[in-house]
């Protein structure tokens, strides 16, 4: 709270800041903590999924199995940490339109064969969460159709009609979608429909979370273009 106030009010402001910078704090140190425990943890499952690998058989294909399923829950574990203390916060503010444009940039370049488009999102909307969630968010998301599309990928941003404290990330592909029965079994952490295709599983689940902590809701669709249609709604800033 910047500025002048009466004398009244001045101590209520001061303590206002000093409890949002106490806040802070509290999370950076937190995030600290999280990531040394990543780093602690991820040299010895690297090890014993290797050390596994090596022995062969089925003991060895039993212990690279194990710690690379320890491996994903570690991995699902600490970012849904990271993200606990995060929902309903008032600190963090997030634009949404050039870290959008900026993602979908980076995707054109590492992705020429699939045709990924962009309608214009609008320059008002500030998400209500840290940068690096929304991040996360559209990274796993997107990382996703540009996985499965045969062609096209089709992102938008909006403010949702009639709800000014919301907006909506859409994200399409013309991929082979997901049955409306199995969608619900994706969102599970490690939970894979394919496994012929790369990855940990861990993707939809993490974004599933992300959503949740911030109190927001995802919904799994049949895209117009045939694949997947994935709606995402988060609370914005005015």
């Amino acid at each position: 709270l910047d500025g002048r106030f009466p004398a009244e009010i001045e101590p209520l402001a001061s303590e206002t800041n000093a409890l949002i910078e106490n806040n802070r704090r509290i999370v950076e140190r937190s995030r600290t903590q999280v990531g040394n425990l990543a780093h602690s943890l991820k040299t010895p499952l690297a090890v014993l999924i290797n050390e596994g690998r090596a022995l062969g058989g089925a003991k060895g294909e039993l212990i690279a199995e194990q710690a690379a399923s320890m491996q994903k829950q570690v991995d699902h574990y600490l970012q849904r940490a990271r993200v606990a203390a995060q929902r309903d916060s008032v600190v963090f503010r997030t634009p949404v339109a050039p870290l959008v444009e900026r993602m979908v940039r980076v995707l054109r370049k590492l992705n020429p064969q699939t045709q990924l488009s962009l309608s214009p999102p609008a320059t008002g909307i500030v998400f209500a969460g840290e940068r690096e969630d929304l991040e996360e968010l559209l990274g796993n998301l997107l990382d996703n159709a540009m996985k499965w599309a045969k062609s096209a990928v089709a992102v938008s941003v909006a403010a949702v009609p009639g709800s000014p404290n919301l907006f909506e990330i859409v994200i399409e592909d013309d991929g082979p979608g997901i049955p409306e029965d199995s969608a619900r079994e994706v969102l599970k952490r490690g939970k894979r429909l394919d496994e012929t295709k790369p990855g940990t599983g861990l993707g939809l689940a993490i974004v599933a979370d992300l959503v949740n902590e911030y109190g927001g809701a995802l919904a799994l669709e049949r895209s117009s273009m045939g694949g997947l249609r994935a709606v995402v709604r988060l609370r914005s800033l005015q």
